[in-house]
């Protein structure tokens, strides 16, 4: 199967750049979620349950994007690139359309500035994860192939 070439291509090492920005913003939203419960008087907003799938969804976009970073080292294909970049956009994006249909403000929260101004690294976090591994999955169909 054919490897791409991430580290020795202008497109690859875009496209590691943008996941390390899906990294980045994963942890960003790891915590924002961890601090409310973890520092003492800071209250959280939501509910426990909420919070878990919050967690567990950023570990899980963190996860994706470090694996295919650290299978990329050794070669990966361009196909496994690119399902490690959709399955973390995937799990980037469910949480706030859960939390879109659980409190049925019936807008998205991470266009709106209220939300940016109250919540500013959950924003930013969503933000460079969601648009790291769009951004990663897109270059990564132009990544050039060593056979």
């Amino acid at each position: 199967m054919a490897k791409m070439k991430l580290w020795s291509s202008a497109p690859g090492i875009i496209a590691l750049l943008f996941y390390v920005a899906a990294i980045v913003g994963a942890v960003l939203e790891f915590i924002d979620f961890y601090l409310p419960d973890v520092l003492p008087g800071y209250q959280a907003d939501s509910t426990q349950i909420m919070l878990l799938i919050g967690f567990i969804l950023n570990i899980a976009v963190a996860s994706f994007a470090l694996i295919a970073i650290i299978l990329s080292i050794f070669g990966v294909p361009k196909v496994l690139w690119i399902i490690f970049a959709f399955l973390s956009l995937a799990c980037a994006l469910v949480f706030p359309i859960v939390l879109l249909i659980d409190s049925g403000v019936g807008y998205f929260m991470y266009v709106d500035s209220a939300w940016f101004q109250g919540y500013m690294m959950d924003f930013i976090g969503f933000w460079l994860a969601a648009g790291g591994s769009l951004i990663a999955m897109i270059v990564g169909f132009f990544v050039p192939t060593e056979y």
